[in-house]
């Protein structure tokens, strides 16, 4: 990839995340409340206008919104996400004590999710309009219209009845201190997940290998007595795995910001429950630093699909070459 390329790429990122700080500061802001408001709830009625003007002195409200914004993006730029309001301890060890949750419920997720799709989206594509290719994108289409909550409620409640598991956010065993414990706690979560990323690496498997199957190249190579199982693997899945590579990326990239139900049901103190506690309270900085970590996921995901094209497509090297 050439030095102008990536310039550009990274410059596009940073102008992203730019536009997402702001756009998230001036929606925090835009909405009714404040953190007094939040904390204190009906109590905040009671205050005088003195006692109100020392809170919102004290947790930095009392200036003007441009200079709160810049305040917290000057911070921003020496990795200063500021402090929670609602616990006093700053958002970067917060996010630091959350993202090993969400990262490992999202990449073990798609652990599981991926090959189960790959695999049944190439089954159904085998045998286009057969039973199996009917059955396979019927369950595909259950897993995607099942909500997340209900298959996590559901799942939490037969845990109950069958082995008297509740989930509890004070029992969460970490995998530095468990690794079996750890396991038990993340595989049925990460499996609630993977249900719908399953179904959807499927339906894209599935459209690639159909397109990839009717190429001349794959015709001539059953004609050269090629095995089929090289063929499949070898020719038409490996023709097919752009697409493939797209939706997978875009899909972890929604799980680390996505996860907020699943973590909210199964008591996991990731990101999404760390976003949901920064709303309610209207946590200023956890929501906008949780929201701009997510969209900085996103970015660097995208950037990385970009980058398994250009291995996967010889094409897309030279089409850079000539920009």
């Amino acid at each position: 990839m050439s030095l102008r390329y990536l310039l550009g790429r990274v410059a596009g990122m940073l102008g992203t995340l730019v536009g997402v700080a702001v756009v998230v500061f001036v929606v925090l802001r835009a909405l009714p409340g404040d953190t007094i408001t939040a904390k204190l709830g009906t109590q905040a009625a009671t205050l005088t206008a003195d006692q109100r003007a020392a809170l919102r002195h004290f947790y930095g409200l009392d200036s003007s919104p441009v200079t709160q914004f810049f305040r917290w993006f000057g911070g921003l730029l020496h990795g200063d996400l500021g402090v929670s309001m609602d616990t006093g301890v700053p958002v970067t060890h917060l996010i630091g004590d959350a993202l090993p949750v969400t990262l490992e419920l999202a990449v073990l997720a798609m652990v599981i999710a991926v090959p189960v799709g790959v695999l049944f989206g190439m089954l159904a594509a085998s045998r286009p309009g057969a039973v199996r290719d009917l059955s396979v994108q019927g369950v595909g289409l259950l897993g995607l219209a099942v909500p997340e909550f209900v298959v996590a409620t559901v799942t939490v409640a037969w845990l109950a009845s069958a082995f008297a598991y509740t989930p509890s956010a004070g029992t969460y065993v970490s995998i530095g201190d468990s690794f079996g414990g750890n396991l038990r706690q993340m595989l049925y979560p990460a499996l609630v997940l993977a249900i719908g990323l399953a179904a959807t690496v499927m339906r894209t498997t599935r459209s690639a290998y159909l397109e990839a199957a009717g190429s001349d190249f794959v015709r001539t190579a059953r004609g050269k007595g090629v095995t089929e199982a090289r063929v499949r693997f070898r020719h038409i899945l490996h023709n097919a795995g752009i697409p493939i590579v797209t939706m997978v990326g875009i899909q972890f990239g929604y799980l680390l910001g996505g996860t907020l139900v699943v973590e909210q049901v199964f008591a996991l103190p990731g990101l999404g429950r760390l976003l949901l506690d920064g709303i309610l309270h209207q946590d200023y900085a956890i929501v906008q630093g949780v929201t701009l970590l997510v969209a900085a996921a996103f970015v660097v995901v995208n950037f990385g699909v970009d980058v398994v094209y250009r291995l996967l497509d010889p094409r897309t090297r030279s089409e850079g070459r000539r920009a």
